[in-house]
C-alpha cells in the first residue's frame, strides 16, 4: 500500500510541475484563459500531492511503531523447566535456590503456579495446610526462611487460581494468606505492620465464617 501511494506522490509532484511550467508559458504568451486552465490542474495535482504525502507519513509512522510494539512483552523471570517427573516441592525448592532477588523469585513461583495443573483434592489438602499454618502463627515466623514463604506463596496462588472469581471464604481468607506471605518475602512489609494485621482481621473473619456450623 505505501509503495502505491509514493507511487502516486511522486506522479502528482512531476505532474503539478509540468502544469505549473504551462501555467507560466501561457501567461507569457498573454493567453490567460490557457494559463487559468492550467493553474487549476495545478492546484489539484497539488492537492493529490498533499494528500499522499500525509498518507506516507501516517503508513511509515505506523510501521516504525509497530516493531516497538511487538518487543513488548512481559517481565521476564528465571526459566523453569518442566517435567512431570519433578514435583512442585523440587520447583519451590529450585526457585529458593536462584541467585535472584526475592521479588524475582516470587515471578518465578507465581508464573509456576499459574501453570500447574491442580486436582480437587489437592486444593482441599492446601486449604487445610493454610489454615493450620496460620493458626500456630507460623506462616510468618521466620521470614528469612524463602523455601517455606515460596511454598505458602504457591500454594496460596494455585487455591485462588481454582476459584478465580468465585466469592467464598475461603477465597478471601487465602488472599488475605497469599498476600501477607508475598509482602513479607519480598521486604515490602514487616511481620508485625498494620498492612499485616489489618490482613489478618480480615482473615480472622472469614475464618471464622469458614469454621461456623
Amino acid at each position: 500500500m505505501i509503495n502505491i501511494l509514493v507511487g502516486i506522490f511522486l506522479l502528482s509532484g512531476f505532474i503539478a510541475a509540468i502544469f505549473l511550467l504551462l501555467a507560466i508559458f501561457n501567461f507569457i504568451k498573454l493567453d490567460k484563459i490557457k494559463a487559468i486552465k492550467m493553474l487549476k490542474f495545478t492546484g489539484i495535482s497539488i492537492v493529490i500531492f498533499i494528500l499522499c504525502f500525509i498518507a506516507v507519513g501516517e503508513l511509515g509512522l505506523n510501521n516504525a511503531e509497530t516493531p516497538k510494539k511487538e518487543k513488548q512483552e512481559e517481565k521476564p523471570v528465571a526459566k523453569i523447566e518442566t517435567s512431570d517427573d519433578v514435583t512442585w516441592q523440587d520447583k519451590v525448592k529450585e526457585i529458593a535456590g536462584l541467585n535472584n532477588t526475592p521479588t524475582e523469585k516470587f515471578d518465578t513461583i507465581v508464573a509456576y503456579a499459574k501453570k500447574y495443573p491442580s486436582t480437587k483434592a489437592e486444593i482441599k489438602e492446601f486449604e487445610n495446610y493454610i489454615i493450620a499454618e496460620y493458626k500456630n502463627k507460623k506462616y510468618l515466623a521466620d521470614i528469612k526462611d524463602e523455601t517455606y514463604l515460596l511454598s505458602n506463596i504457591f500454594k496460596a496462588y494455585v487455591i485462588n487460581r481454582y476459584y478465580g472469581d468465585e466469592e467464598t471464604h475461603i477465597n478471601d481468607f487465602v488472599y488475605g494468606f497469599y498476600q501477607n506471605s508475598n509482602n513479607v518475602l519480598r521486604g515490602i512489609e514487616s511481620s508485625n505492620s498494620n498492612t499485616i494485621k489489618y490482613n489478618e482481621r480480615q482473615m480472622d473473619k472469614a475464618l471464622a465464617a469458614i469454621e461456623s456450623p
